[in-house]
């Protein structure tokens, strides 16, 4: 069965076509109870937000419910930055 998660890529402002890093793995990916609903196997992204130093990431699972997940900024573009490497 598929699974379906969220990656992230970060794109140049002014030329948006130019890809300056993106992460090898997902950041979020279904698991445990989150694998269970509607549509099983799925997370998906519900819009994102910057919040003093963290990224903060609404999602919603299998068509079931949602949760909210926080990054730190700074090792999220780090990540981003330097995974493609």
């Amino acid at each position: 069965m598929r699974t379906y998660c969220i990656g992230a890529a970060l794109l140049d402002l002014n030329d948006p076509t130019q890809v300056i890093g993106r992460l090898r793995q997902p950041i979020l990916c279904p698991e445990g109870i989150e694998r269970e609903g509607y549509v099983p196997n799925v997370v998906y992204s519900c819009g994102s937000l910057i919040h003093g130093n963290k990224l903060i990431l609404p999602y919603a699972m299998s068509d079931k419910s949602t949760a909210i997940a926080s990054i730190p900024l700074d090792e999220f573009l780090e990540a981003l930055l330097n995974d493609n490497e």
